[in-house]
């Protein structure tokens, strides 16, 4: 274990378990879906913002990617809990206070922060604002899943960039997505949501 992992986990940590309502937050914040549905809300919104059928094209193109850097990520992640399992801080240690269920799965990269970014780079693709927004909300539920006592900072940082290469991958090879992307706008337009 890196010496400053282990630190800045101790210092974040030792935050919970003092304030009733501060843990409340931290447990609202790490939960497994306020944060997830507030990220994947950035797709609803990046999907019908464009003003022009040009905008609208690019738009989808960017959810798609998105979507599809998501799955390979959860992929590779899972691949990646096969080769390396990592103990969680309040199993691996005495005295973590933990403010979340006991999750059993490998504890690096963090699932949770690769999905978070994953959303964030995929909206930032398109929009700044919306980018910035999902960087501010996966910050937001990485600090909580440390100090809440289920992952280490490492974790965190290798979840992140996880989820941002995966979304890169996706975007250099995205030509074989375009007819994919035609089907789903076609679908869509059926449905009335393009």
């Amino acid at each position: 274990m890196l010496a400053w992992d282990w630190a800045l986990f101790q210092a974040l940590n030792s935050l919970a378990g003092r304030w009733p309502a501060f843990d409340g937050l931290i447990r609202f914040l790490m939960n497994d879906y306020a944060l997830t549905t507030a990220l994947s809300a950035l797709l609803v919104v990046l999907w019908f913002r464009g003003r022009t059928p040009e905008e609208r094209r690019a738009d989808h193109a960017a959810v798609l990617c998105t979507i599809v850097a998501l799955l390979i990520g959860m992929a590779a992640l899972k691949g990646l809990n096969l080769l390396y399992f990592r103990l969680r801080p309040f199993t691996a240690h005495d005295g973590v206070t933990l403010l979340f269920y006991h999750p059993s799965d490998s504890s690096l990269p963090s699932n949770a922060a690769a999905v978070a970014f994953t959303f964030a780079a995929g909206a930032a693709r398109r929009s700044t604002w919306l980018g910035a927004l999902g960087a501010a909300l996966g910050v937001l539920l990485g600090l909580s899943r440390i100090i809440g006592g289920v992952h280490y900072p490492l974790d965190i940082v290798a979840g992140a960039l996880l989820g941002v290469a995966t979304l890169a991958l996706v975007e250099r090879c995205s030509r074989p997505l375009t007819l994919l992307l035609r089907g789903v706008r076609g679908l869509a337009a059926l449905l009335y949501l393009a």
